[in-house]
């Protein structure tokens, strides 16, 4: 007598789930980074304007 195997109907959401963290853990990284690179443009920039350097200042600032 054979046993007929069926397919289960259970899915697992959690592949999915961690698949969202994932994506999400990621923009925060991007976005933590990229506001240490705004905060630190501005650090220079500063320090450059209190030099004197007023033209580099300037670049820094409105480079993209």
């Amino acid at each position: 007598m054979a046993v007929a195997f069926r397919q289960p109907t259970f899915q697992n959401p959690l592949p999915k789930a961690w698949k969202v963290l994932a994506a999400f853990m990621a923009t925060v990284f991007a976005g933590m980074i990229a506001m240490g690179e705004t905060a630190g443009r501005a650090r220079a920039a500063g320090e450059l304007s209190r030099m004197g350097y007023h033209d580099a200042a300037k670049e820094i600032m409105l480079r993209k």
